[in-house]
C-alpha cells in the first residue's frame, strides 16, 4: 500500500493539553465520522492510486481506527471550485474534503509478514477512557494492561491524498503532523509506510520535512511491478 502524497481546528479534539498543530488559513482539519464521508475518502485517494483498492480496504482501516483518519475541509464550505456543497435532504453545509490522511495502528514492528496483527483504536483508546470499563471487565482488563507492557505499537500510514487545485500548499504536511501525533499518543514506538521510488513530492515530504528513514527497498512491490520504499519514523518514548 501506497502512503504517497501526489503532490483551533474544528474536529482536530484527540485533547485539549496537546501542542498546538500548525494551522493553515482557510482550512479546517476534522475527524471522520461515519460512511456518509467514505465517497469522499476514495475519491481523494484514487485520484492517483498506481494500483486500485476497494472499498473493503478503505473499511478496514475506517470501521477500526476512525480517529486516525483525518480530513481536511475549506473554512467556508466551499469546495475549491465556487460552489457549496448541502447534504441530501438536509439544509446545513456540507464542506466537501480536499484532503485526508488514512492510518491504523500494528501489534509488534508492522512487518506485513506477519498478517492481520492490528490492533483495533477504541482498544487503544482505553489506556485513555478508563470509565469505558465496568466492574465486571476490571480483572480482565487489569491483566490486558500487564500483557501490554510488553507489547511493540507500530503506527501505519496507508492513505494520504490533497487535491491537486490545494497542492503545495501545506495540507499534507499537517495531515501526516496530526496523524503522527496521534498515533504517538496512542503508544506507538515508530511509524511506517510505503511510497513509490518514483514518487519524488512523497519523499521530500517524509524525508526532507518529517524525518522518515529508508528502510527497505522493496522491488517489484506495485501491481504494476513498481518499486517502493519502506520507510520508517522512530518516536521518542
Amino acid at each position: 500500500m501506497s502512503a504517497a502524497i501526489k503532490q483551533d481546528e474544528g474536529g482536530d479534539d484527540a485533547g485539549a493539553a496537546e501542542v498546538a498543530m500548525p494551522t493553515i488559513k482557510g482550512i479546517d482539519f476534522v475527524n471522520y465520522i461515519n460512511e456518509e464521508q467514505l465517497e469522499d475518502v476514495m475519491r481523494l485517494v484514487g485520484q492517483d492510486l498506481s494500483e486500485p483498492y476497494s472499498i473493503f480496504t478503505y473499511r478496514y482501516f475506517l470501521h477500526r481506527w476512525p480517529q486516525l483518519c483525518i480530513l481536511a475541509v475549506p473554512t467556508d464550505a466551499d469546495d475549491g471550485d465556487g460552489s457549496e456543497q448541502t447534504k441530501t435532504g438536509g439544509t446545513s453545509k456540507y464542506r466537501r474534503p480536499i484532503g485526508c490522511v488514512v492510518c491504523k495502528i500494528d501489534i509488534g514492528d508492522g512487518d506485513p509478514s506477519e498478517g492481520d496483527n492490528g490492533i483495533a483504536a477504541n482498544t487503544a483508546d482505553q489506556a485513555g477512557n478508563p470509565s469505558s470499563n465496568d466492574n465486571s471487565n476490571a480483572t480482565q482488563s487489569n491483566g490486558d494492561a500487564a500483557t501490554n507492557i510488553n507489547k511493540v505499537y507500530t503506527g501505519y500510514i496507508g492513505m494520504l491524498a490533497v487535491e491537486h487545485t490545494h497542492r503545495r500548499s501545506g495540507i499534507g504536511t499537517a495531515l501526516v503532523q496530526r496523524a503522527i501525533r496521534r498515533m504517538q499518543q496512542m503508544g506507538c514506538q515508530s511509524i511506517r509506510l510505503e511510497t513509490e521510488v518514483t514518487n519524488r513530492a512523497a519523499m521530500n515530504l517524509y524525508e526532507d520535512r518529517l524525518g522518515f528513514v529508508r528502510e527497505e527497498l522493496l522491488k517489484k512491490y506495485y501491481l504494476n511491478w513498481g518499486d517502493a520504499y519502506r520507510l520508517r519514523l522512530w518516536l521518542d518514548g
